[in-house]
């Protein structure tokens, strides 16, 4: 059995004045994971994604938002030597050492504007995952939850006027297909409905929702509804358990957790559920969950709550192998 954390950060992907004042906003804020404690963790590869949309490669100006990515995922290699992983784009090479590996991605894809083909150059940099959208519309879809809904005060102003069509557009139907083409998961975590059926419906392979829960469990934007679901599974894909809880939004605790974990695997099978921590990216954890030396208590909640051996070890790290070698060969 592999442990894989489908949806990471590297340390640092905001400049240090703009993370130290998001921190006091988001306080008590989860430390920071550096990638040197994974092994002791038992962790054996993340999913570690530069992110992609104007809300962070803003911070990076004068740097255009393609340069700001590209910083990112130096920044999230240099990472990797230093705390003794090794970057992979071969996910059968995951597990079997005491090596953790680590797949680079993007949460984002704001920053290829209305340019395609510059997907084959994230494939080159070594990028296996993209997801399509973050923390607000871009010129391939619409989110769920837009950024503004994060912040108190904000979330009440009818700001509707700013936002454009829910749902995918013809460029985001042209860039799922070429990322299928080349080999890159199609994430669509923090896409809405919309969005995410005519993604799935678009996609030629396996599509990922990389940290999410059950939207039949808690009226919460971020989570997914049933058809949702079932579309994503329909693809052959997964949706990651996410151990998330800020302002009475997320799952409160352990138990909740694997409340979502259950529902799910009730209604599209186990096989399509893994596990997205969102490691050095979320605002807030749930109760029980300290961060990613405590993915092993996820994994036991999974084999408490009732799943078997083989399902524990599936959603644990083996689906989402199982994706990355289907997508990316």
């Amino acid at each position: 059995m592999a442990d894989v954390d489908a949806h990471a950060h590297g340390t640092g992907f905001l400049p240090r004045p703009v993370a130290a004042a998001y921190r006091l906003v988001t306080h008590p804020h989860p430390h920071d994971v550096a990638f040197s404690a994974l092994a002791g963790c038992g962790v054996d590869a993340i999913v570690a994604k530069a992110v992609g949309d104007g809300v962070v490669t803003r911070w990076h100006w004068p740097a255009s938002p393609w340069r700001s990515v590209e910083r990112q995922l130096a920044s999230i290699r240099a990472q990797a030597e230093a705390g003794g992983c090794r970057l992979t784009t071969d996910p059968q090479a995951v597990g079997g050492d005491r090596q953790p590996a680590v797949v680079l991605g993007v949460e984002g894809a704001d920053m290829i504007g209305t340019e395609p083909e510059r997907l084959a150059d994230l494939h080159a940099l070594g990028v296996r995952v993209i997801g399509l959208v973050h923390y607000a519309d871009n010129p391939l879809g619409t989110v769920c939850l837009p950024w503004q809904g994060w912040v108190p005060g904000l979330a009440r102003l009818p700001l509707g006027f700013l936002r454009r069509e829910p749902g995918l557009t013809g460029l985001g139907a042209e860039v799922v297909a070429e990322m299928g083409r080349l080999g890159i998961v199609v994430d669509l975590a923090h896409a809405d409905r919309a969005t995410t059926l005519a993604a799935c419906a678009a996609a030629t392979g396996p599509v990922l929702s990389s940290h999410t829960g059950a939207r039949a469990l808690q009226e919460f934007a971020r989570f997914v509804s049933d058809d949702e679901a079932r579309a994503i599974a329909g693809t052959g894909g997964l949706l990651g358990l996410w151990p998330f809880h800020y302002r009475g939004r997320g799952v409160r605790d352990l138990d909740d957790w694997a409340r979502h974990a259950g529902y799910l695997a009730e209604l599209i099978g186990p096989e399509h559920l893994c596990i997205g921590t969102d490691m050095n990216g979320v605002s807030g954890l749930m109760q029980g969950y300290r961060g990613e030396e405590d993915v092993p208590v996820l994994i036991d909640a999974l084999r408490t709550t009732g799943f078997s051996d083989a399902e524990v070890a599936g959603i644990a790290g083996d689906n989402v192998l199982g994706l990355l070698q289907k997508v990316c060969g």
